[in-house]
């Protein structure tokens, strides 16, 4: 894996990393939509809110606040991957991290979502490994995220990836990662 910038190669792959705009909007809902469904059926109850029809993480307020990533793969420019990297804690950050230095600067990661043609490919990785370099370039101390506690793989996706465990919280594990 090669990552600059803007570009990540992954294999024969070459993935374009932009800022999400208005206009993919529907493409990005359809991609929650997706990556819910697959949770559900392996098996998680992680992202139920979006097959209820909710949005806790407010999409549409994230993308016109620039904390919204995708990434097309250059060929068929598709969507392959895309994540919310906000810039300040949420009430829901707040929440988790309240007795874990939230108020130190930290960009918290949300909604990591890979398409199912692009899963296997390592992926998830070269996407963690670009936020917490666009976190360090942006002078933020950590990178943070949470996911629910009995996922093992999502776990230890992060683990491997160089987080660390901070707490468990209401069924939820915290993890950092200094940038």
């Amino acid at each position: 894996m090669t990552t600059n910038k803007n570009n990540i190669s992954l294999g024969n792959s070459i993935f374009t990393m932009q800022e999400a705009s208005v206009s993919d909007e529907a493409s990005l809902q359809q991609l929650m939509i997706d990556t819910a469904s697959w949770l559900k059926n392996s098996g998680s109850s992680q992202w139920s809110d979006i097959l209820e029809g909710k949005d806790v993480h407010g999409l549409k307020n994230r993308i016109r606040d620039g904390e919204v990533f995708l990434v097309r793969e250059t060929k068929s420019k598709g969507i392959a991957a895309a994540f919310i990297l906000r810039k300040t804690a949420s009430e829901w950050d707040e929440r988790l991290w309240r007795d874990h230095g939230y108020q130190t600067p930290a960009r918290y990661l949300h909604r990591l979502m890979i398409a199912r043609a692009f899963a296997g490919q390592n992926l998830s990785q070269a996407l963690l490994d670009w936020a917490a370099i666009e976190s360090a370039q942006n002078n933020y101390q950590y990178l943070r995220l949470d996911c629910i506690a009995d996922n093992q793989k999502l776990n230890t996706l992060y683990q491997n990836a160089g987080f660390t465990q901070m707490a468990i919280i209401d069924g939820f594990c915290i993890y950092e990662k200094r940038t």
